[in-house]
């Protein structure tokens, strides 16, 4: 968790870290610390829309307020700062938030004698004749259509096609 402290050198300072760092899919815990009398403030970031839905929040700060910015499991590494205003304006402090790649843990596989043969042999989809005639089918007419422009060799082209993708989207769910 990192910390963020007010008012701890005078009315409206703004003490922030230079860097901190966060995993893609994780949160970002920011922890407010307040010396002083209680003050608003603005958390801001205008090139954080890659990592996080984050963009703005106005927050009261008593004396330590907890903020989560969520940053986005498909977040690709990289940096974006957040701004801290205090003062309406007139004090200002930035950071940089450092998005680290999430290290991936691979899961043991324990496997017992029984399973050992059904996960052994991966499934993999095999085209079959149907969807290779439907292809054929489809380019001869296409290069009939280019030879003589006969727009209804171009529809039957396109409905094969669709057909192939069809059922090989339909044999691939079996």
């Amino acid at each position: 968790m990192s910390e963020i402290h007010l008012n701890r050198r005078g009315i409206n300072a703004i003490e922030v870290p230079d860097v901190v760092e966060a995993t893609a899919g994780s949160d970002l815990a920011l922890r407010l610390v307040n010396h002083g009398s209680p003050l608003h403030i603005t958390l801001a970031s205008a090139n954080s829309s890659t990592f996080t839905g984050f963009f703005h929040e106005n927050l009261y700060v008593n004396e330590t307020e907890e903020f989560i910015i969520p940053i986005r499991e498909d977040a690709y590494p990289g940096t974006f700062n957040v701004e801290v205003i205090a003062g309406y304006g007139a004090r200002r402090a930035e950071f940089r938030v450092v998005v680290r790649e999430r290290v991936k843990s691979e899961p043991e596989l324990v496997e017992s004698p029984s399973t050992a043969a059904v996960t052994a042999v991966p499934s993999r989809w095999r085209p079959s004749i149907p969807i290779f005639a439907l292809i054929a089918a489809a380019l001869v007419l296409y290069g009939l259509w280019l030879a003589y422009r006969v727009d209804l060799f171009n529809a039957v082209a396109f409905a094969a096609l669709l057909l192939g993708v069809i059922f090989t989207w339909l044999q691939q769910r079996s």
